[in-house]
């Protein structure tokens, strides 16, 4: 459950070690199966990539995946469940 954090009123997921056209693939998928609205940001290394969802989406991620996660680790959706 690491491999994620807050950025600027969003989430980033750390998916660094995907190639752009699979990250690309993946936040079509988030968008088309949950309605996130997820995009490709840098990770601030050549050809790596992350994926970064809009704080008009915690909300619904937090739906999704908080029941799932571990409490300790709940800060990482910048919200209080």
């Amino acid at each position: 459950m690491d491999d994620g954090s807050i950025v600027s009123s969003g989430l980033k997921i750390a998916t660094n070690s995907f190639n752009q056209a699979e990250v690309k693939m993946l936040c079509e998928i988030l968008k088309r199966k949950y309605n996130l609205n997820a995009s490709i940001i840098s990770a601030g290394v050549p050809n790596q990539y992350n994926i970064y969802i809009s704080k008009f989406s915690i909300k619904a991620l937090t739906n999704i995946v908080g029941p799932h996660m571990h409490p300790s680790m709940y800060y990482k959706l910048n919200t209080h469940l």
